[in-house]
């Protein structure tokens, strides 16, 4: 199964807008893996996971056809991963969707959506856009044509269900997008027992850094996400074979892509980029 990184950053992305600090002066400078998009993947050529800000120069950089989306998976609320403005332009006035596609997001972010659709007298919800909204339930499966989709709960954005997602295919090949979250419940963590994974995409929002390293509040740090990862091969979900890879990653840490890859080295962990493509 196919993953692509549309997106690597958090938040305010890379270099961040009205950002003054080295950091970003130093990514502009060097370019390349160092200029960051907000966080979001494409599955194969049929699902994105999030829809943010940057998802219309996401579209076009990496020349994804629209007429082939089959579904949109939404991890949360945050503005960095929830775009509703590039959405209601699916409204039939102002575009021509070939066809109706699959949304899959919490309570709140389908809340919002129909909220944003009758206040731009688009409609009366998402239904109006030609999406088929699903709220999905974590721990409990979802059979999407080909996909299979299991929910699970994130430690993240306290009132919302945060949502991380592993995902298969028919050939079983699994992956899981776990970012946007600190250290899982533990009804999350037996959900990935003896379940292999192919790809394994964890965050480090917090950096390299001491004290941030340690974090596992809502968000992980350096140091945490890789005890995430040595938790997931102790549950038989990361194995030999899994690429592990580190993503949504923020200015503050203060440190180059390539900084970052001496970092993870010794851990046999990647660093995300956009553009990044793994999978079969």
């Amino acid at each position: 199964m196919k993953l692509r990184f549309l997106g690597s950053a958090a938040s305010e992305s890379i270099p961040a807008i009205w950002c003054e600090c080295p950091n970003c002066r130093k990514a502009m400078e060097l370019g390349g893996k160092n200029i960051r998009r907000r966080t979001s993947y494409l599955i194969e050529d049929h699902t994105l996971v999030d829809f943010g800000p940057d998802a219309n120069w996401q579209m076009k950089e990496f020349r994804i056809d629209p007429a082939k989306i089959r579904r949109i998976l939404m991890t949360h609320s945050h503005i960095d991963h929830f775009n509703p403005v590039d959405l209601l332009w699916r409204n039939g006035e102002f575009s021509r969707p070939g066809r109706r596609i699959g949304f899959y997001a919490n309570a709140r972010i389908l809340s919002e959506l129909d909220r944003r659709v009758r206040e731009g007298q688009m409609g009366e919800s998402a239904h109006s856009l030609q999406l088929d909204p699903v709220e999905p339930v974590p721990g409990v499966p979802i059979q999407d044509a080909e996909l299979t989709i299991l929910p699970v709960r994130a430690a993240h954005a306290p009132g919302e269900c945060a949502l991380n997602y592993l995902l298969k295919n028919r050939d079983e090949s699994r992956i899981l997008i776990a970012n946007d979250t600190g250290w899982w419940p533990p009804e999350s963590w037996e959900l990935l027992r003896w379940r292999p994974l192919e790809v394994a995409v964890i965050e480090i929002s917090m950096g390299i850094r001491m004290p941030y390293a340690e974090e596992r509040g809502t968000h992980l740090g350096a140091r945490a996400a890789i005890a995430f990862r040595d938790k997931l091969a102790e549950l038989g979900a990361v194995t030999a074979s899994t690429r592990v890879v580190v993503t949504h990653i923020s200015h503050h840490i203060g440190v180059t892509h390539e900084e970052l890859e001496e970092y993870f080295k010794p851990y046999g962990i990647a660093v995300g980029y956009d553009g990044l493509e793994l999978g079969r």
